[in-house]
Protein backbone atom coordinates (compact mmCIF):
# COMPACT_ATOMS: atom_id res chain seq x y z
CA UNK A 1 0.00 0.00 0.00
CA UNK A 2 2.80 2.44 0.81
CA UNK A 3 4.77 2.16 -2.63
CA UNK A 4 1.50 2.30 -4.27
CA UNK A 5 0.34 5.47 -2.32
CA UNK A 6 -3.00 4.32 -1.30
CA UNK A 7 -4.38 5.78 1.42
CA UNK A 8 -6.26 3.57 4.28
CA UNK A 9 -7.90 4.58 7.46
CA UNK A 10 -9.43 2.57 9.91
CA UNK A 11 -12.73 3.89 10.99
CA UNK A 12 -14.43 2.92 14.07
CA UNK A 13 -18.29 2.58 13.44
CA UNK A 14 -21.52 0.79 15.14
CA UNK A 15 -23.97 -1.16 13.42
CA UNK A 16 -27.05 1.70 13.91
CA UNK A 17 -24.85 4.23 12.39
CA UNK A 18 -23.34 5.39 9.03
CA UNK A 19 -19.74 5.06 8.08
CA UNK A 20 -19.20 8.23 7.24
CA UNK A 21 -19.72 11.67 8.95
CA UNK A 22 -20.77 14.94 7.48
CA UNK A 23 -24.02 16.78 6.07
CA UNK A 24 -24.11 14.95 2.54
CA UNK A 25 -24.97 12.14 1.08
CA UNK A 26 -23.46 9.01 2.59
CA UNK A 27 -22.69 6.28 0.18
CA UNK A 28 -20.36 2.93 0.77
CA UNK A 29 -18.70 1.54 -2.26
CA UNK A 30 -17.78 -2.37 -1.98
CA UNK A 31 -15.25 -3.31 -3.97
CA UNK A 32 -14.40 -6.88 -4.99
CA UNK A 33 -16.86 -8.17 -2.21
CA UNK A 34 -21.09 -7.74 -1.98
CA UNK A 35 -23.51 -6.08 0.72
CA UNK A 36 -24.61 -8.80 3.08
CA UNK A 37 -22.23 -11.43 1.71
CA UNK A 38 -21.46 -13.97 4.30
CA UNK A 39 -17.44 -12.77 4.81
CA UNK A 40 -18.29 -9.08 5.16
CA UNK A 41 -19.51 -6.77 7.89
CA UNK A 42 -23.15 -5.21 7.01
CA UNK A 43 -22.05 -1.49 7.77
CA UNK A 44 -24.81 1.15 7.55
CA UNK A 45 -25.62 3.66 5.24
CA UNK A 46 -27.82 5.61 3.37
CA UNK A 47 -26.83 4.27 -0.04
CA UNK A 48 -25.07 1.04 -1.10
CA UNK A 49 -22.70 0.93 -4.65
CA UNK A 50 -21.00 -2.35 -5.27
CA UNK A 51 -18.22 -3.94 -7.82
CA UNK A 52 -17.96 -7.00 -8.00
CA UNK A 53 -16.71 -10.35 -10.01
CA UNK A 54 -17.88 -12.78 -8.02
CA UNK A 55 -21.00 -14.90 -7.75
CA UNK A 56 -23.82 -12.87 -6.97
CA UNK A 57 -25.36 -12.53 -3.56
CA UNK A 58 -26.87 -10.07 -2.85
CA UNK A 59 -30.54 -8.45 -4.83
CA UNK A 60 -30.43 -6.26 -7.99
CA UNK A 61 -29.66 -2.71 -6.84
CA UNK A 62 -29.44 0.64 -8.79
CA UNK A 63 -25.74 1.29 -7.68
CA UNK A 64 -24.32 -2.24 -8.62
CA UNK A 65 -22.02 -3.65 -11.12
CA UNK A 66 -21.32 -7.76 -10.77
CA UNK A 67 -19.75 -9.51 -13.61
CA UNK A 68 -19.17 -13.20 -12.47
CA UNK A 69 -17.21 -13.54 -15.42
CA UNK A 70 -14.29 -11.50 -15.10
CA UNK A 71 -11.31 -13.73 -13.85
CA UNK A 72 -10.54 -10.10 -11.24
CA UNK A 73 -12.15 -7.32 -9.76
CA UNK A 74 -9.16 -5.51 -11.20
CA UNK A 75 -10.47 -5.97 -14.78
CA UNK A 76 -14.20 -4.26 -13.77
CA UNK A 77 -12.27 -1.34 -12.10
CA UNK A 78 -10.14 -0.91 -15.23
CA UNK A 79 -13.30 -1.18 -17.81
CA UNK A 80 -15.15 1.70 -15.72
CA UNK A 81 -11.79 3.59 -15.21
CA UNK A 82 -11.38 3.46 -19.30
CA UNK A 83 -14.99 4.27 -19.43
CA UNK A 84 -14.85 7.35 -17.75
CA UNK A 85 -11.75 8.69 -19.56
CA UNK A 86 -9.20 8.17 -16.36
CA UNK A 87 -5.46 9.16 -17.58
CA UNK A 88 -3.62 5.69 -17.24
CA UNK A 89 -0.59 7.03 -18.39
CA UNK A 90 0.04 9.75 -15.64
CA UNK A 91 -1.27 7.62 -12.98
CA UNK A 92 1.03 4.81 -12.90
CA UNK A 93 0.53 4.01 -9.43
CA UNK A 94 -2.99 2.77 -10.22
CA UNK A 95 -2.29 0.60 -13.88
CA UNK A 96 0.72 -0.94 -11.26
CA UNK A 97 -2.42 -1.28 -8.42
CA UNK A 98 -4.53 -3.06 -11.15
CA UNK A 99 -2.37 -4.98 -13.37
CA UNK A 100 -1.12 -6.83 -9.94
CA UNK A 101 -4.60 -7.28 -8.71
CA UNK A 102 -5.37 -9.17 -12.15
CA UNK A 103 -1.71 -11.14 -11.43
CA UNK A 104 -2.84 -12.43 -7.74
CA UNK A 105 -6.73 -13.39 -8.39
CA UNK A 106 -5.79 -15.04 -11.45
CA UNK A 107 -2.72 -17.24 -10.42
CA UNK A 108 -0.08 -15.58 -11.97
CA UNK A 109 -2.28 -14.58 -15.15
CA UNK A 110 -2.30 -17.98 -15.73
CA UNK A 111 -5.77 -18.70 -15.26
CA UNK A 112 -7.18 -16.00 -17.16
CA UNK A 113 -10.68 -16.90 -19.42
CA UNK A 114 -11.93 -13.90 -20.63
CA UNK A 115 -10.88 -11.30 -23.20
CA UNK A 116 -10.97 -8.19 -21.12
CA UNK A 117 -8.97 -9.72 -18.54
CA UNK A 118 -6.79 -10.22 -21.65
CA UNK A 119 -7.44 -6.83 -22.54
CA UNK A 120 -5.52 -5.51 -19.32
CA UNK A 121 -2.98 -7.50 -18.89
CA UNK A 122 -2.07 -6.37 -22.65
CA UNK A 123 -2.02 -3.03 -22.28
CA UNK A 124 -1.87 -1.37 -18.79
CA UNK A 125 1.18 0.82 -17.75
CA UNK A 126 2.49 -0.10 -14.73
CA UNK A 127 5.64 0.00 -12.97
CA UNK A 128 7.65 -3.28 -13.78
CA UNK A 129 10.42 -2.92 -11.16
CA UNK A 130 7.64 -3.46 -8.29
CA UNK A 131 5.36 -5.59 -9.71
CA UNK A 132 8.68 -8.01 -9.71
CA UNK A 133 9.27 -7.20 -5.98
CA UNK A 134 5.77 -7.71 -5.35
CA UNK A 135 5.84 -10.94 -7.20
CA UNK A 136 8.96 -12.13 -5.20
CA UNK A 137 7.42 -11.84 -1.78
CA UNK A 138 4.09 -14.23 -2.30
CA UNK A 139 5.52 -17.21 -0.66
CA UNK A 140 6.68 -17.67 3.44
CA UNK A 141 7.91 -20.95 5.24
CA UNK A 142 4.33 -21.68 6.10
CA UNK A 143 3.11 -21.24 2.63
CA UNK A 144 6.00 -24.00 1.88
CA UNK A 145 4.82 -26.13 4.58
CA UNK A 146 0.95 -26.26 3.22
CA UNK A 147 2.30 -27.15 -0.09
CA UNK A 148 4.09 -29.62 1.50
CA UNK A 149 1.54 -30.78 3.28
CA UNK A 150 -0.81 -30.97 0.19
CA UNK A 151 1.41 -33.08 -1.82
CA UNK A 152 0.85 -35.52 0.94
CA UNK A 153 -2.74 -35.30 1.05
CA UNK A 154 -2.95 -36.84 -2.53
CA UNK A 155 -5.72 -39.15 -4.08
CA UNK A 156 -3.63 -40.59 -7.71
CA UNK A 157 -5.63 -42.10 -10.40
CA UNK A 158 -2.81 -44.36 -12.49
CA UNK A 159 -5.69 -45.54 -15.26
CA UNK A 160 -6.22 -41.83 -16.11
CA UNK A 161 -2.74 -40.36 -15.11
CA UNK A 162 -4.37 -37.44 -12.51
CA UNK A 163 -4.08 -36.22 -9.43
CA UNK A 164 -6.30 -34.58 -6.71
CA UNK A 165 -5.04 -32.75 -3.81
CA UNK A 166 -7.01 -30.88 -0.87
CA UNK A 167 -4.90 -27.70 0.40
CA UNK A 168 -5.76 -26.01 4.12
CA UNK A 169 -7.23 -23.16 2.94
CA UNK A 170 -4.56 -20.50 1.35
CA UNK A 171 -3.95 -17.66 -1.13
CA UNK A 172 -4.79 -19.13 -5.04
CA UNK A 173 -0.81 -18.65 -5.55
CA UNK A 174 -0.17 -21.84 -3.55
CA UNK A 175 -2.67 -23.89 -4.97
CA UNK A 176 -1.27 -23.05 -8.40
CA UNK A 177 2.43 -23.67 -7.13
CA UNK A 178 1.88 -26.71 -5.67
CA UNK A 179 -0.18 -28.12 -9.17
CA UNK A 180 3.02 -26.87 -10.88
CA UNK A 181 5.03 -29.18 -8.44
CA UNK A 182 2.82 -32.04 -8.86
CA UNK A 183 2.67 -32.13 -12.47
CA UNK A 184 6.34 -33.31 -12.64
CA UNK A 185 5.85 -36.44 -11.42
CA UNK A 186 5.86 -38.61 -14.47
CA UNK A 187 2.72 -40.43 -14.12
CA UNK A 188 0.60 -37.13 -13.59
CA UNK A 189 -0.28 -35.63 -16.87
CA UNK A 190 -2.90 -33.51 -15.35
CA UNK A 191 -4.36 -32.46 -11.68
CA UNK A 192 -6.76 -30.80 -10.01
CA UNK A 193 -5.14 -28.91 -6.44
CA UNK A 194 -8.25 -27.33 -4.27
CA UNK A 195 -8.71 -25.47 -0.75
CA UNK A 196 -12.04 -24.83 1.40
CA UNK A 197 -12.47 -20.59 1.02
CA UNK A 198 -15.38 -18.24 2.11
CA UNK A 199 -18.56 -19.22 -0.16
CA UNK A 200 -17.09 -22.08 -1.74
CA UNK A 201 -13.97 -23.89 -3.00
CA UNK A 202 -11.22 -22.73 -5.17
CA UNK A 203 -9.62 -24.77 -7.29
CA UNK A 204 -6.78 -24.64 -9.55
CA UNK A 205 -5.78 -27.32 -12.57
CA UNK A 206 -2.72 -28.18 -14.79
CA UNK A 207 -1.77 -30.16 -17.51
CA UNK A 208 1.10 -31.08 -19.57
CA UNK A 209 -0.30 -33.04 -22.38
CA UNK A 210 -2.46 -32.03 -25.27
CA UNK A 211 -5.51 -34.59 -24.96
CA UNK A 212 -6.23 -32.25 -22.06
CA UNK A 213 -6.75 -28.21 -22.18
CA UNK A 214 -6.12 -27.02 -17.99
CA UNK A 215 -8.93 -24.69 -18.85
CA UNK A 216 -11.79 -26.65 -20.80
CA UNK A 217 -10.96 -29.12 -17.14
CA UNK A 218 -11.56 -26.60 -15.11
CA UNK A 219 -14.55 -25.42 -17.08
CA UNK A 220 -16.16 -29.09 -16.87
CA UNK A 221 -15.45 -29.33 -13.07
CA UNK A 222 -17.47 -26.01 -12.19
CA UNK A 223 -20.28 -26.00 -14.81
CA UNK A 224 -23.53 -26.07 -12.88
CA UNK A 225 -22.08 -24.82 -9.64
CA UNK A 226 -19.89 -22.41 -10.26
CA UNK A 227 -17.10 -20.82 -12.90
CA UNK A 228 -13.60 -21.70 -14.14
CA UNK A 229 -11.37 -21.15 -17.37
CA UNK A 230 -7.47 -20.01 -18.22
CA UNK A 231 -4.88 -21.58 -20.28
CA UNK A 232 -5.18 -24.79 -21.82
CA UNK A 233 -1.85 -25.58 -19.49
CA UNK A 234 -2.76 -23.46 -16.57
CA UNK A 235 -6.44 -22.90 -15.43
CA UNK A 236 -8.56 -22.26 -11.89
CA UNK A 237 -12.17 -21.63 -11.07
CA UNK A 238 -14.73 -21.19 -8.08
CA UNK A 239 -17.13 -23.83 -7.10
CA UNK A 240 -20.31 -22.26 -4.62
CA UNK A 241 -20.49 -24.11 -1.66
CA UNK A 242 -24.39 -23.57 -1.83
CA UNK A 243 -24.43 -25.29 -5.23
CA UNK A 244 -22.00 -27.68 -4.18
CA UNK A 245 -24.31 -29.14 -1.08
CA UNK A 246 -27.48 -29.09 -3.71
CA UNK A 247 -25.87 -31.61 -5.82
CA UNK A 248 -26.09 -33.92 -2.48
CA UNK A 249 -21.84 -34.68 -3.00
CA UNK A 250 -20.74 -36.27 0.37
CA UNK A 251 -17.30 -33.66 0.34
CA UNK A 252 -16.03 -31.13 -2.20
CA UNK A 253 -12.82 -34.01 -2.92
CA UNK A 254 -15.72 -37.01 -3.93
CA UNK A 255 -17.53 -33.92 -6.24
CA UNK A 256 -14.07 -33.25 -7.62
CA UNK A 257 -13.22 -36.93 -8.26
CA UNK A 258 -16.23 -37.94 -10.03
CA UNK A 259 -16.50 -35.29 -11.93
CA UNK A 260 -13.26 -35.83 -13.28
CA UNK A 261 -13.86 -39.42 -14.04
CA UNK A 262 -16.99 -38.84 -15.89
CA UNK A 263 -14.41 -36.18 -18.10
CA UNK A 264 -11.62 -38.26 -18.92
CA UNK A 265 -14.17 -41.37 -19.65
CA UNK A 266 -16.48 -40.25 -21.62
CA UNK A 267 -15.26 -38.75 -24.14
CA UNK A 268 -13.79 -40.07 -27.87
CA UNK A 269 -10.61 -38.10 -29.77
CA UNK A 270 -10.70 -36.97 -33.27
CA UNK A 271 -7.68 -36.28 -35.25
CA UNK A 272 -7.80 -34.28 -38.22
CA UNK A 273 -6.83 -36.47 -41.32
CA UNK A 274 -7.26 -39.60 -39.28
CA UNK A 275 -9.97 -42.08 -39.59
CA UNK A 276 -13.03 -41.22 -37.14
CA UNK A 277 -13.80 -43.93 -34.67
CA UNK A 278 -16.95 -45.18 -34.61
CA UNK A 279 -17.82 -43.21 -37.54
CA UNK A 280 -18.18 -44.02 -41.43
CA UNK A 281 -18.32 -40.93 -43.29
CA UNK A 282 -20.38 -42.66 -45.79
CA UNK A 283 -22.80 -42.71 -43.65
CA UNK A 284 -23.22 -39.17 -42.41
CA UNK A 285 -25.85 -37.40 -44.07
CA UNK A 286 -25.15 -34.69 -45.86
CA UNK A 287 -25.77 -30.85 -44.96
CA UNK A 288 -24.97 -27.51 -46.43
CA UNK A 289 -25.39 -23.90 -44.97
CA UNK A 290 -29.00 -21.73 -45.02
CA UNK A 291 -28.84 -18.81 -47.02
CA UNK A 292 -29.02 -16.50 -43.80
CA UNK A 293 -26.51 -13.44 -43.72
CA UNK A 294 -23.17 -13.81 -42.25
CA UNK A 295 -20.16 -11.49 -41.52
CA UNK A 296 -16.72 -12.00 -42.66
CA UNK A 297 -13.40 -9.95 -42.46
CA UNK A 298 -10.76 -9.54 -45.03
CA UNK A 299 -7.60 -9.82 -43.02
CA UNK A 300 -5.52 -7.80 -45.03
CA UNK A 301 -8.20 -4.70 -45.03
CA UNK A 302 -7.15 -4.60 -41.34
CA UNK A 303 -3.45 -4.94 -41.00
CA UNK A 304 -0.26 -5.64 -43.44
CA UNK A 305 0.14 -8.87 -45.12
CA UNK A 306 2.33 -11.13 -43.21
CA UNK A 307 1.56 -9.64 -39.80
CA UNK A 308 1.02 -12.35 -36.91
CA UNK A 309 -2.34 -12.07 -35.53
CA UNK A 310 -4.06 -13.23 -32.33
CA UNK A 311 -7.68 -13.18 -32.72
CA UNK A 312 -9.72 -12.56 -29.94
CA UNK A 313 -12.96 -14.13 -29.24
CA UNK A 314 -15.10 -15.41 -26.38
CA UNK A 315 -13.91 -18.96 -26.98
CA UNK A 316 -10.00 -17.80 -26.91
CA UNK A 317 -7.06 -16.76 -29.04
CA UNK A 318 -6.97 -17.82 -32.85
CA UNK A 319 -3.40 -17.26 -34.38
CA UNK A 320 -2.60 -16.72 -37.83
CA UNK A 321 -1.08 -14.68 -40.03
CA UNK A 322 -2.76 -11.76 -42.14
CA UNK A 323 -2.75 -12.50 -45.81
CA UNK A 324 -5.02 -12.22 -48.92
CA UNK A 325 -5.89 -15.87 -48.78
CA UNK A 326 -7.08 -15.62 -45.05
CA UNK A 327 -10.19 -14.33 -43.61
CA UNK A 328 -12.28 -14.46 -40.71
CA UNK A 329 -15.86 -15.43 -40.28
CA UNK A 330 -18.71 -14.15 -37.87
CA UNK A 331 -21.41 -16.53 -37.83
CA UNK A 332 -24.88 -15.74 -36.39
CA UNK A 333 -24.19 -16.68 -32.83
CA UNK A 334 -21.00 -14.71 -32.67
CA UNK A 335 -18.77 -17.83 -33.17
CA UNK A 336 -15.73 -16.80 -34.92
CA UNK A 337 -13.62 -19.01 -37.25
CA UNK A 338 -10.08 -18.39 -40.10
CA UNK A 339 -10.99 -19.69 -43.58
CA UNK A 340 -9.12 -19.67 -46.15
CA UNK A 341 -10.07 -17.88 -49.59
CA UNK A 342 -9.93 -20.30 -51.84
CA UNK A 343 -12.99 -22.29 -49.17
CA UNK A 344 -14.62 -18.75 -48.80
CA UNK A 345 -15.33 -18.23 -52.77
CA UNK A 346 -16.71 -21.72 -52.97
CA UNK A 347 -19.06 -21.51 -50.22
CA UNK A 348 -20.41 -18.22 -49.54
CA UNK A 349 -21.00 -15.29 -51.72
CA UNK A 350 -20.25 -11.70 -50.75
CA UNK A 351 -22.88 -8.92 -50.89
CA UNK A 352 -22.22 -5.21 -51.04
CA UNK A 353 -23.24 -4.46 -47.90
CA UNK A 354 -21.62 -3.84 -44.58
CA UNK A 355 -22.52 -6.68 -41.52
CA UNK A 356 -25.34 -5.67 -39.10
CA UNK A 357 -25.00 -7.86 -36.26
CA UNK A 358 -28.05 -7.42 -33.89
CA UNK A 359 -26.89 -5.34 -30.79
CA UNK A 360 -28.17 -8.44 -28.07
CA UNK A 361 -24.83 -9.91 -29.61
CA UNK A 362 -22.74 -7.68 -28.08
CA UNK A 363 -23.72 -7.10 -24.16
CA UNK A 364 -21.37 -7.35 -21.11
CA UNK A 365 -21.48 -11.30 -21.39
CA UNK A 366 -20.24 -11.26 -24.99
CA UNK A 367 -17.04 -10.05 -26.28
CA UNK A 368 -16.72 -7.56 -29.45
CA UNK A 369 -14.08 -9.49 -32.04
CA UNK A 370 -10.78 -8.01 -32.40
CA UNK A 371 -7.66 -8.89 -33.54
CA UNK A 372 -4.48 -8.19 -32.11
CA UNK A 373 -0.83 -7.66 -34.44
CA UNK A 374 1.38 -9.89 -31.80
CA UNK A 375 4.55 -7.67 -32.72
CA UNK A 376 3.37 -4.31 -32.61
CA UNK A 377 0.66 -4.87 -29.39
CA UNK A 378 -1.88 -3.16 -31.17
CA UNK A 379 -5.70 -4.15 -30.87
CA UNK A 380 -8.36 -3.78 -33.16
CA UNK A 381 -12.17 -3.92 -33.48
CA UNK A 382 -13.03 -6.19 -36.52
CA UNK A 383 -16.68 -4.97 -36.46
CA UNK A 384 -16.14 -1.79 -38.45
CA UNK A 385 -14.48 -4.32 -41.55
CA UNK A 386 -17.35 -6.62 -41.37
CA UNK A 387 -18.97 -7.57 -44.39
CA UNK A 388 -21.74 -9.21 -45.37
CA UNK A 389 -22.21 -12.97 -47.09
CA UNK A 390 -24.26 -15.74 -47.70
CA UNK A 391 -23.31 -19.27 -48.25
CA UNK A 392 -23.89 -21.02 -51.93
CA UNK A 393 -25.15 -24.23 -50.76
CA UNK A 394 -22.32 -25.64 -52.38
CA UNK A 395 -19.93 -26.25 -50.11
CA UNK A 396 -21.62 -29.02 -48.52
CA UNK A 397 -20.42 -30.80 -45.13
CA UNK A 398 -20.69 -34.57 -43.54
CA UNK A 399 -22.30 -34.27 -40.27
CA UNK A 400 -23.23 -36.52 -37.32
CA UNK A 401 -24.95 -35.86 -34.40
CA UNK A 402 -22.50 -36.90 -31.41
CA UNK A 403 -23.46 -39.76 -28.77
CA UNK A 404 -20.90 -38.97 -26.66
CA UNK A 405 -18.70 -36.05 -25.65
CA UNK A 406 -15.41 -35.86 -28.21
CA UNK A 407 -12.43 -33.83 -28.92
CA UNK A 408 -11.48 -32.62 -32.50
CA UNK A 409 -7.72 -31.46 -32.75
CA UNK A 410 -8.37 -29.85 -36.23
CA UNK A 411 -6.32 -29.27 -38.97
CA UNK A 412 -6.10 -25.53 -37.99
CA UNK A 413 -4.82 -26.25 -34.38
CA UNK A 414 -2.92 -29.50 -34.14
CA UNK A 415 -1.72 -28.95 -30.42
CA UNK A 416 -5.59 -28.12 -28.98
CA UNK A 417 -8.85 -29.19 -29.60
CA UNK A 418 -12.96 -28.37 -30.33
CA UNK A 419 -14.64 -29.95 -28.02
CA UNK A 420 -18.04 -31.10 -28.50
CA UNK A 421 -20.76 -32.72 -26.22
CA UNK A 422 -23.91 -35.02 -26.82
CA UNK A 423 -25.74 -33.57 -29.54
CA UNK A 424 -23.24 -31.93 -30.75
CA UNK A 425 -22.32 -32.34 -34.59
CA UNK A 426 -19.02 -33.68 -35.96
CA UNK A 427 -18.21 -32.69 -39.31
CA UNK A 428 -16.25 -32.94 -42.14
CA UNK A 429 -16.19 -31.08 -45.21
CA UNK A 430 -17.21 -33.39 -48.54
CA UNK A 431 -13.91 -32.37 -50.65
CA UNK A 432 -11.99 -32.27 -47.95
CA UNK A 433 -12.03 -35.40 -45.26
CA UNK A 434 -9.04 -34.12 -43.47
CA UNK A 435 -11.36 -30.53 -42.20
CA UNK A 436 -12.89 -31.94 -39.25
CA UNK A 437 -14.72 -29.85 -36.88
CA UNK A 438 -17.07 -29.63 -34.27
CA UNK A 439 -20.60 -27.24 -34.40
CA UNK A 440 -22.04 -26.91 -31.46
CA UNK A 441 -26.15 -28.08 -31.40
CA UNK A 442 -27.79 -24.60 -31.72
CA UNK A 443 -25.68 -22.98 -34.13
CA UNK A 444 -26.13 -26.21 -36.83
CA UNK A 445 -29.70 -26.50 -36.62
CA UNK A 446 -30.11 -22.76 -37.00
CA UNK A 447 -27.41 -22.20 -39.89
CA UNK A 448 -27.71 -25.98 -41.76
CA UNK A 449 -30.52 -27.98 -43.65
CA UNK A 450 -30.37 -31.12 -45.14
CA UNK A 451 -29.35 -32.04 -48.64
CA UNK A 452 -32.39 -33.97 -50.44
Amino acid sequence: MVELKIPMRFIKYDDDSPVFEGSGKNILVMVDCQYGAGNVKKLAAAEIAVIDHHAKEMSETPLSDIRPFLGSCSTLVWRLLCDAGFDFKNNLDVGTALYYGLYTDTNSLSEISHPLDMDLRDSIKYDSGLVKKLKNSNLSIADLTIAANTLNNRRISENINSAVFEAEPCDPNILGFTGDLALQVDNIDACVVFCKVSGGVKISVRSCVRETMANELASKLCEGVGSGGGHKDKAGGFISADKLQETGAASAEEFIKDRMAKYFGEYDLVYAGQPIPDLDPSKMEQYRKKEIPIGYVRTVDVFPEDTELIVRTIEGDTHIAAGPDIYIMVGVCQEIWPIKAGKFKASYRELDTRYAPSEELWDETHYKPTAKSRIEGESISLLPYIRSCVPTGEGAILAKALKKRTKVFTSWNQEGYMFGDAGDYLAVRADDPADAYIIEKTIFLKTYEAIT
